[in-house]
C-alpha cells in the first residue's frame, strides 16, 4: 500500500476527501429533506403527537383530582413544611376518628343485642342442650365399656 498522500492524490481519493468535508460540514444532510414532499406526513404525525399529549394530560389531571379529593387539607402540605403543632393537630383527629369509630361500633352492637337478645338466648339454650346431650352419650360409653370390662374379669 501506499502512503496517505498518494491514496488522496487519485480520483477515488479525491471522491472520498470530498464526501468526508461534505459530512463534517453537513452538507446534503438536512437539505435533502424535502419539506413540501413530505408535509402530510408531518401534519399527520403532529395530528398523533398531539392527541396522544392531550390523552396523557387528561389521564394526570383525572389523577391529581382524584388525590385532592382523598387529601385533608394539612395533608396537602409538603413533608418538610409540616411542624410539630401540625403533626400533633393529625394524631389528635386521627385518635377522634377512632374513639368514633369504636363508639359508633358499640352503638350499633347494643342496638343489635337489645332488638335480638332472645335469639341469643335461644342460641345458648341450643348449646346448652346439645352439649348435655354429648355429656350423656359419653356417660352411657363409658359405663357400658367398665361393666363389660368388669364381666370379662
Amino acid at each position: 500500500m501506499g502512503s496517505l498522500e498518494e491514496e488522496g492524490a487519485n480520483a477515488a481519493g479525491q471522491k472520498i476527501k470530498e464526501l468526508y468535508f461534505d459530512i463534517l460540514n453537513c452538507k446534503g444532510t438536512k437539505g435533502a429533506y424535502e419539506e413540501q414532499a413530505n408535509e402530510a406526513e408531518e401534519a399527520k404525525h403532529v395530528r398523533k403527537l398531539n392527541k396522544k399529549r392531550a390523552k396523557n394530560l387528561r389521564k394526570q389531571q383525572k389523577k391529581l383530582l382524584s388525590d385532592t379529593k382523598e387529601k385533608d387539607s394539612d395533608d396537602e402540605l409538603p413533608f418538610f413544611m409540616r411542624d410539630a403543632s401540625i403533626i400533633a393537630a393529625q394524631k389528635e383527629r386521627a385518635l377522634e376518628a377512632a374513639r368514633a369509630a369504636k363508639r359508633k361500633k358499640r352503638k350499633r352492637d347494643s342496638s343489635d343485642s337489645s332488638s335480638s337478645s332472645s335469639d341469643k338466648k335461644k342460641k345458648k339454650k341450643k348449646k346448652g342442650k346439645k352439649k348435655g346431650e354429648k355429656r350423656k352419650k359419653k356417660a352411657k360409653k363409658k359405663s357400658s365399656s367398665s361393666s363389660s370390662s368388669s364381666s370379662s374379669s
